[in-house]
């Protein structure tokens, strides 16, 4: 238990933040950020040290936002509902639209499987490079491009399905 206490208090900051970078909301990110850990500490004998451990708790965290996501179809204010919320408020037909296909494309992101999830995640929503990605993996540059481009085509296709 007490190597687990290191780990919380040297990723709890750098999960935050990136939960934050997600969510755009302090409240839901220390909510995805607690729950984040008591996974990770449920789960920590099942960690295969296959990519780092920093990595290993985003990914947990952005399962758990993209869970969220999946469960609210509709957008609406945490702060009065409960349910997470795209940013900024729609003033126009276009950004109302616009909202929709980023509503749309995160849903068909999180349906893919691994690793073609997470790393488009990286790629598209966290705008990693693929030296990044490829370092978070333990693969090459080429691998983690060729894998965001076939995550990226994966998408595509399940938005185009959902628009016919």
């Amino acid at each position: 238990m007490e190597d687990f206490e290191e780990i919380y208090r040297t990723y709890f900051t750098a999960v935050w933040r990136y939960t934050l970078k997600l969510t755009h909301n302090e409240s839901l990110a220390e909510e995805i950020t607690a729950e984040t850990f008591f996974r990770a500490m449920r789960a920590m004998s099942s960690f295969r040290h296959q990519s780092s451990l920093h990595s290993w708790l985003c990914a947990i965290a952005r399962n758990i936002w993209l869970d969220q996501v999946r469960q609210n179809k509709k957008f609406a204010d945490i702060s009065d509902t409960g349910m997470m919320r795209i940013p900024d408020p729609v003033n126009s037909p276009e950004q109302a639209e616009r909202r929709r296909q980023v509503q749309e494309v995160l849903e068909a992101a999180g349906k893919l499987r691994e690793p073609y999830r997470t790393v488009f995640l990286l790629r598209y929503v966290d705008n990693e490079s693929f030296r990044e990605i490829a370092a978070r993996y333990e693969k090459s540059e080429n691998w983690a491009c060729v894998t965001a481009h076939r995550a990226k085509e994966m998408v595509r296709k399940e938005t185009e399905q959902d628009e016919e």
